[in-house]
């Protein structure tokens, strides 16, 4: 009898949603800044006071998703379309049976408690933007305001756990 569970067992492949559910890292802002939109969707991202920007290239809504709350999406049923279609490499590999589902799992949580941690040590604007955006204006700010010793240390402090957090991403997701 295998100890594992039945879903991760070699021949049980996830669907995505436990992966996604644990995870919702692609509407945080922390792997994109933006979510193209199909121009159809634009009325309803209108009407759900999506921050958009749109140009001559693009329609696109601004991340963080304003419809996201505690890693879950409030417009699920009727989310766009590239929400509905986006699948990082971590989920593809893991649909494919390359990275088993508990590994999955630990990556994603270890970018969590990453952006979790820096977080903590950087002021959220209003209305949100993207915590690497909001981190490079809080260092822009203190730099500007300190120059003390302490704040050289707690900067170096913060460079250094956003890079831990930027290579994280890019290793473990693979946005």
């Amino acid at each position: 009898m295998s100890s594992l569970p039945a879903s991760e067992g070699p021949e049980a492949r996830p669907s995505g949603s436990d992966l996604c559910t644990a995870c919702g890292l692609c509407c945080t802002g922390l792997l994109f800044d933006i979510a193209p939109l199909e121009e159809q969707e634009l009325p309803r991202a209108e009407g759900l006071r999506l921050p958009l920007a749109c140009n001559q290239y693009h329609d696109a809504f601004r991340l963080p998703c304003p419809c996201h709350h505690d890693r879950k999406c409030t417009v699920y049923e009727a989310r766009f379309s590239v929400c509905k279609s986006y699948e990082c490499g971590l989920l593809r590999r893991c649909k494919e049976g390359e990275v088993p589902l508990g590994e999955a799992l630990a990556r994603v949580e270890r970018v969590l408690r990453l952006a979790d941690a820096v977080r903590r040590r950087v002021p959220p604007e209003d209305p949100p933007r993207p915590l690497w955006d909001e981190a490079r204006e809080h260092i822009r700010e203190r730099d500007a305001a300190d120059t003390s010793p302490a704040w050289r240390a707690e900067r170096e402090s913060l460079v250094a756990a956003l890079e831990e957090l930027r290579v994280a991403c890019r290793q473990g997701l693979d946005p």
